[in-house]
């Protein structure tokens, strides 16, 4: 080592005379040090100073790798001492960096249909960067064969949930009945009518619908498994409209990927890229109401009946506007406003990953919440793994919330189920 080093620095020094370099020993030097320096992956020269005409010139340094690392979307960061922000200009540049790996037509500004899209791809190009439609996962779960006449034979007395709109959207209303009668209504809609069956834990409670939902590799990496099951985010949200049914414009709770599966019918989507919520007229401190609390993300905008008085600025908005049709998967990723809209009597299930892209988005807003305290987190914090950061902020989770996140679930269950049981 200590050769090594003297041979770099008699390398980094040249004396000048005339317009020739005099020490020749100096250029052997240093092409032996470059040599050594490739063999541990870089070539580094650090400072040159030139003497000429009794001027110092300084020669900025410079690296070489043989091999540039993969670009990462989540930039090492250490939550302990600040609040995380999602970089979405650095998560499109890797996004447009990678597109060039592969020989796919990507819309650029749309949203590409892909079947047969490897993991890899998944991960480089749409995975917490830009929406995509999956075409060929969904034909293969049980659940895109269920029919109205299916839920009548077997839950037609269950309750569900669900909102009712008689004008506009924020005259709602909403409703836990039983499912027949949402059945016996389904083709009674308008624009300004309409119902909504919105329920988070009508498959989450029945297991045998709930496996009728099949895998899907896009979304099996689920660090939400890694916290304590009475906070676990409830998993499959049923989601049944009526023509011209629609949802709020929101973002997801804890700003998660959100998956929509179509299993029948059609939908609209408005997806807009990160940082317009100045546009957007978003609502603040709300609360979502999930076991586990955190902030809720909606704009008082219909973007599919825009009131242009009330809402000025929306026009100004940038979005991708698309339809989904049965059969197709929608990924969305972290940060995005989105509304979707059924053009027809629609059947589907949402979901929702955190995973090791998004992974440090859901860990500030369940920090923001007030879940645990930042500086409880442990200083080596910053230099664990994605998974043992998560397994960390679930570990420091109060009794008290694992205990109030178990109560809230069965006191919602209990208002919608009533005293009708399932036979």
């Amino acid at each position: 080592m200590k050769n090594m080093n003297k041979c770099s620095l008699k390398s980094l020094v040249f004396f000048v005379s005339g317009n020739r370099v005099a020490n020749r020993a100096a250029l052997t030097d240093m092409a032996t040090g470059m040599v050594s320096l490739a063999t541990v992956g870089v070539i580094s020269v650090i400072l040159g100073i030139f003497s000429q005409n009794g001027r110092l010139v300084k020669i900025w340094s410079y690296l070489w790798p043989l091999q540039k690392p993969e670009p990462s979307v989540l930039d090492s960061f250490d939550i302990r001492n600040s609040s995380y922000q999602f970089n979405y200009d650095h998560a499109h540049s890797v996004r447009q960096e990678n597109m060039h790996k592969y020989d796919f037509k990507y819309i650029p500004r749309g949203v590409d249909r892909r079947s047969n899209l490897s993991l890899q791809e998944f991960i480089e190009v749409y995975d917490s960067k830009w929406p995509v439609l999956i075409t060929d996962v969904v034909p293969t779960w049980k659940a895109s064969n269920w029919t109205p006449e299916f839920f009548l034979q077997h839950y037609k007395d269950d309750r569900v949930t669900m909102k009712a709109v008689h004008g506009k959207m924020d005259s709602g209303k909403g409703l836990a009945l039983p499912l027949f009668l949402f059945l016996q209504n389904i083709h009674k809609s308008d624009e300004m009518m309409w119902t909504y069956l919105e329920d988070e834990l009508f498959l989450h409670t029945r297991p045998e619908l709930r496996k009728d939902i099949g895998d899907c590799k896009y979304l099996n990496e689920d660090f939400f498994s890694l916290f304590p099951p009475s906070v676990i985010p409830w998993n499959a949200m049923m989601l049944w409209g009526t023509a011209h049914s629609r949802s709020s414009l929101h973002i997801d709770p804890y700003n998660w990927t959100g998956t929509n599966a179509v299993l029948s019918g059609t939908k609209k989507w408005k997806l807009f890229p990160p940082g317009q919520d100045h546009l957007l007229y978003v609502v603040h401190d709300r609360r979502c109401g999930f076991p586990l609390d955190c902030f809720k993300y909606n704009s008082e905008v219909d973007t599919f009946a825009v009131d242009e008085e009330r809402y000025p600025l929306f026009k100004q908005a940038r979005y991708i506007e698309f339809e989904q049709k049965a059969g197709e998967l929608l990924i969305i990723p972290t940060g995005w406003f989105h509304q979707a809209y059924n053009s027809e009597v629609t059947l589907a299930v949402s979901s929702q990953v955190m995973n090791s892209q998004n992974y440090l988005v859901v860990l500030e807003e369940i920090i923001k919440a007030g879940n645990i305290k930042r500086s409880s987190l442990p200083l080596h914090f910053a230099t664990l793994s994605p998974k043992g950061q998560v397994k960390t902020v679930a570990s420091l989770l109060s009794p008290d919330i694992l205990e109030k996140g178990q109560k809230l679930t069965e006191k919602i269950l209990k208002e919608v189920q009533g005293n009708v049981e399932r036979s």
